[in-house]
């Protein structure tokens, strides 16, 4: 029988284009959804509500922030200093509690920040505490049944977690059902060995339960290298339950720029259309 994925994008990309603006044009477009940055503080959630209603779409996931848009609001989770661990577990909740509202399926967390390929103290170290806080944040989670899904992010980028294989041994550390792991096609392809689709098939479905995607070049799917048909079909191999949350920055951009609003309205809509269009001709190819 065939199986469609549902085609989600992250709004981050959109940068300070208001979420209205945002939801418009997602819905034009032809997506499912959004995935939403995790600014619980920065959202009136019951008008997020309306206005998705209203366009026919949904709110997948919440995209936790790791550090804060400020450089004193770390979030850190593996933090030395219990007050600033206690911190970032409240905002992982505060992320639950938005997720809840909005009836999305999980809420991503980085174990490090994001940016900063270092530790505070030892690797060893830094993942215990790590361990900890999400084992707090995922007993709260599991209580109103939201997903906490670790992302393993490239070794330039975080100090800690940078492969689907060490998500998945935090997860089993953490030993809590509601606490799995997810991938991002432009980190995988830095960091598995055998290829985005085998390592989608290695973690299998139970564990894996989210995607954010970008070409190799991070761009559009379809504008580069990566073989969308193969990690589509990876995707249904698993019986994938999650959805595709595309996170695709023009050429040329860096995400600095796009958390700016420094890309072209045109630009990007262009883009994101394009990469519909193709992974909804790649997945008619698995489906046969």
């Amino acid at each position: 029988m065939d199986k469609k994925i549902g085609f989600f994008v992250n709004n981050w990309i959109f940068g300070s284009a208001a979420l209205k603006e945002v939801v418009a044009r997602v819905s034009k477009i032809g997506y499912d959804g959004i995935e939403l940055v995790g600014e619980p503080d920065e959202y009136n959630l019951k008008e997020v509500k309306s206005m998705c209603r209203n366009s026919g779409i949904r709110v997948a996931s919440i995209c936790g922030m790791h550090p804060g848009p400020e450089k004193g609001d770390l979030r850190a989770l593996c933090h030395p200093e219990l007050p600033e661990r206690k911190k970032a577990v409240d905002y992982v909740k505060k992320c639950v509690d938005m997720a809840k509202t909005l009836d999305s399926r999980s809420v991503l967390v980085v174990p490090s920040l994001v940016g900063e390929p270092t530790c505070f103290v030892t690797r060893k170290e830094d993942l215990k505490r790590a361990v900890e806080s999400l084992a707090q944040a995922g007993r709260y989670a599991e209580k109103i049944k939201i997903m906490l899904t670790i992302e393993p992010i490239n070794r330039y980028e975080v100090g800690l977690v940078n492969s689907l294989d060490e998500a998945i041994l935090m997860a089993k550390e953490i030993d809590n059902p509601y606490v799995r792991i997810m991938g991002d096609t432009f980190h995988m392809q830095v960091e598995e060995d055998d290829g985005i689709p085998d390592a989608i098939r290695r973690a299998g479905g139970y564990w894996f339960n989210h995607l954010h995607c970008a070409d190799n070049t991070r761009q559009a799917p379809g504008k580069g290298t990566m073989d969308w048909k193969e990690i589509l079909q990876a995707l249904h191999d698993i019986d994938y339950q999650g959805v595709m949350s595309l996170e695709p920055l023009p050429k040329g951009a860096s995400p600095y720029d796009a958390r700016k609003g420094a890309i072209p309205k045109e630009q990007m809509d262009t883009e994101l259309s394009f990469a519909l269009k193709h992974l909804k001709t790649e997945e008619k190819k698995v489906n046969g």
